[in-house]
């Protein structure tokens, strides 16, 4: 009996319990995801990390002229050590002097021009798939994409802002230029990256 209890201590002493949490959170978006395994093995795995670097909120410098281009770099890292599939999307903020929201269009345009970077590719959900005609590319580990945001310019059709000033007599009227309707106004260019596992995005995205 005592022989046999030996054993079985011998053979518990062989299996190893291991649990394994792979996290992966996403900052810009705000969502938190936990990927768990409970498993009992005899040797001991060393499991995929899921892990990657998130870029960034843009403000554009300070006496931003009309027509004048900016160059900010959107990139991701891959840190980890599987392939990951990308996707992004941009929101934009314009904020006057006094902290009031001013629209991001101007009749039909757009006050700040933004050109995306190359394979970028623009899908119906309003995300820019990290992708060619063969579809998604995998970001490989420690890999970097190309810049998400190619260019950003500010519309140089902007209007002049017109101040009216009347004499006390009443007869004379002069209007002053006091820029260009976004004169002292604040840019903010904020970029959210979603990442994912390459061979299961497709079903998920």
């Amino acid at each position: 009996m005592k022989k046999l209890n030996k054993t079985n201590e011998k053979r518990n002493k062989k299996k190893l319990l291991i649990v394994t949490i792979i996290s992966a959170f996403t900052i810009l978006g705000g969502t938190l995801a936990f990927f768990t395994t409970h498993t009992e093995i005899e040797n001991l795995v060393k499991t995929a990390l899921y892990q990657h670097n998130i870029v960034k909120t843009w403000e554009a410098p300070e006496n931003w002229q009309p027509a004048e281009k900016f160059t900010p770099s959107f990139t991701i890292t891959n840190t980890g050590n599987i392939d990951m599939a990308l996707r992004a999307k941009y929101t934009e903020k314009w904020t006057s002097s006094d902290g009031t929201d001013l629209p991001t269009t101007k009749g039909n345009y757009n006050v700040a021009i933004i050109h995306t970077g190359a394979y970028w590719d623009l899908d119906e959900d309003g995300y820019y798939y990290y992708r060619n005609v063969n579809g998604n590319i995998p970001l490989k580990p420690n890999e970097t994409t190309q810049s998400f945001i190619e260019d950003i310019i500010f519309f140089e059709g902007m209007e002049a802002t017109l101040n009216k000033t009347v004499s006390e007599d009443g007869n004379t009227i002069t209007y002053t230029s006091s820029g260009r309707g976004y004169d002292d106004a604040t840019y903010t260019l904020t970029v959210q990256f979603d990442t994912f596992q390459f061979d299961k995005a497709n079903s998920v995205w």
